[in-house]
């Protein structure tokens, strides 16, 4: 019993190793903007499951960084495209930074993009314990999934550019200055996944709240 937590690496292994032995088995894919993004995301669930938020379950996930923002929408597409591989998959989920955008307009713009690619969006609602995850299903070749989209960022914090970094900042309690564009400058991604591992699993899910929400829905439901 346990989540079973899988790296892939689309950039690097082949696509034989991608299809038949990585995905085929998976539960559900999460898919980062980066590798910052990839190594929190997969610390907090590790967390979760650790110190007994989630318990007797048994399903494989899979995490890939994209490579950056302009690079999600491609991506999002060819994991799609290769789900009638994997029947098992149920769902994608999608961690993305804020950036300049409200949370509304950075989930329509893999919406749209996805749209545009041919892929059926339906049922796109927010989530109604945390404004900053998206929940909808997505159909390509017949085949529906469920979406999930979890946007990072620090609303309350006056950040120029919204980003994973912001929540960091508040697990480790420091003092946003004034004239701060981007907690980037505040914090290191190596210092955040050390308080991640010695914080307790309330501070760290209060923190990344829509992390930790994306993750509750995706194994509440994917075993349901």
């Amino acid at each position: 019993m346990g989540v079973d937590v899988i790296q892939l690496k689309p950039h690097q292994e082949s696509f034989y190793v991608i299809v038949f032995e990585k995905l085929a088995p998976l539960s559900a894919v999460v898919l980062c903007e980066g590798h910052s993004d990839a190594e929190v995301a997969k610390r907090i669930l590790q967390k979760m499951e650790s110190e007994g938020v989630i318990g007797g379950i048994s399903l494989k996930v899979g995490f890939t960084d994209v490579g950056g923002r302009d690079n999600v929408p491609t991506m999002l597409d060819a994991i799609l495209s290769l789900t009638r591989s994997s029947r098992r998959l149920k769902d994608i989920v999608v961690v993305i930074d804020g950036d300049e955008y409200s949370v509304d307009d950075r989930v329509k713009s893999i919406v749209d993009s996805l749209t545009s690619r041919g892929a059926l969006i339906e049922g796109l609602q927010r989530d109604d314990m945390s404004n900053q995850v998206y929940i909808s299903r997505v159909t390509v070749d017949r085949r529906s999934l469920r979406l999930l989209i979890a946007v990072n960022g620090d609303y309350s914090m006056p950040y120029k550019r919204r980003c994973l970094e912001d929540h960091c900042v508040k697990l480790m309690g420091r003092r946003v200055v004034e004239g701060v564009e981007s907690s980037k400058q505040l914090v290191s991604v190596e210092e955040c996944l050390d308080h991640i591992e010695k914080a307790g699993a309330g501070r760290v899910c209060e923190a990344f709240h829509h992390i930790y929400r994306v993750f509750q829905i995706m194994l509440s439901e994917t075993t349901g």
